[in-house]
């Protein structure tokens, strides 16, 4: 069926501007994640101590909104897939159900995930470690709506459009879009894909930061150049310090980071566990280092994952010796792509992956001091 790209109808929306039980019961989230204002919410990794499960349960799964929280009724939802393309098409949820399925176990990290360990902190969402999680994730290849609209030898570009408001489009390179694992979500871990996380439809493009993963997709738009709307050229880039743009955002820089012990606590001397998590978006994470005396010496951590797109759970025994201990993680990913010392400073904050740093006292009940390092770029990092 022939169809024409239209922005989104106005559709019923969740209302955030309640107080916070009222939004956590609206969203059904976990009412232990951190509000950001919005439809913005972070997941401490804590959270998932000590179980220490590889898939964050979805009330948990941290949540990024740009805007408002619709509500997409999936006996009314419908997808158009348009421009240059030979089949013009026009899908029902029905439709979409009927072509074939793939699960996936992929990591999703926002962009701005960590951008408050960056000093000055750029203006933006004042995200922690809270802005990444691990799911399990069911639907149809893109590939296979792409495949039966027939696209044009000479396309480039297929823009993505959200329901949450009209100006919410993202282009993404075809050659991505065709990747096996780039899907049309129905299901998040075993249950209808929620609201709260782009249900009935999503996108999720492993591996990219979040903005490439269009939540409440209604439409898809093929292009025969590159597309250069708002979310691509210019929220969503590396901008330097001089205030000149530099790369856009893509893939997610490999990264690792401790999620216990925590910051600042005090454990009792012994054995114990370093332990965290870690993903990069350029492959499988090869190897996790920690180091127990400030990167002094290094050693190997045991990795448990659940596949090449999912992130792994790093454990590092550790016979603890009285005093302050700096605690340090460093990944490496299958492309010998390793984290920086620290993360170059950028305008937005993006893609914070320097070496993660925890302080933790062994059997000491001192204040705990705060300390500060300074970069070789002269930016300080406190740890």
């Amino acid at each position: 069926m022939t169809a024409t790209f239209v922005a989104p109808v106005q559709q019923q929306q969740v209302d955030l501007g309640g107080d916070a039980e009222h939004v956590f019961a609206a969203l059904g989230k976990d009412p232990r994640l951190i509000p950001y204002g919005g439809g913005n919410f972070g997941m401490p990794l804590e959270l998932l101590e000590p179980d220490g499960d590889l898939i964050v349960p979805t009330e948990r799964f941290f949540m990024r909104s740009n805007g408002p929280v619709p509500i997409i009724d999936p006996e009314t939802w419908s997808m158009t897939v348009t421009g240059c393309v030979d089949h013009p098409l026009h899908l029902r949820l029905d439709d979409l159900q009927t072509l074939p399925r793939r699960t996936l176990t992929a990591f999703l990290e926002c962009a701005g995930n960590g951008r408050t360990r960056f000093f000055p902190v750029p203006d933006g969402t004042p995200w922690g470690n809270d802005a990444a999680g691990n799911a399990i994730w069911e639907g149809v290849p893109l590939h296979e709506v792409l495949d039966r609209a027939g696209i044009h030898d000479d396309a480039v570009d297929v823009v993505c459009q959200g329901g949450d408001f009209p100006e919410m489009q993202r282009g993404l390179p075809l050659a991505v879009a065709r990747d096996a694992d780039t899907l049309l979500v129905l299901r998040m871990n075993g249950e209808p894909l929620p609201v709260a996380h782009g249900g009935p439809v999503r996108l999720i493009v492993p591996g990219w930061a979040g903005i490439a993963s269009t939540k409440w997709l209604i439409g898809l738009h093929i292009l025969d150049r590159a597309f250069a709307g708002f979310w691509n050229s210019d929220n969503y880039i590396f901008w330097g310090a001089d205030g000149t743009p530099q790369r856009p955002i893509r893939e997610m820089a490999v990264k690792s980071v401790i999620s216990a012990p925590l910051q600042g606590t005090v454990i009792e001397p012994g054995s114990t566990v370093v332990t965290g998590f870690a993903w990069s978006g350029h492959g499988a994470i090869a190897q996790v280092e920690v180091s127990v005396d400030s990167g002094v010496s290094w050693g190997q951590a045991d990795l448990e994952g659940a596949g090449r797109r999912s992130w792994v759970r790093f454990h590092y025994p550790w016979t603890a010796t009285r005093g302050q201990h700096r605690l340090m993680s460093r990944a490496t990913d299958e492309r010998r792509l390793r984290q920086p010392v620290v993360a170059d400073w950028n305008g937005k904050g993006y893609g914070q992956n320097g070496i993660h740093c925890v302080e933790v006292i062994v059997d000491e009940s001192q204040p705990f001091q705060t300390r500060k390092e300074t970069s070789r770029d002269g930016l300080t990092n406190v740890h």
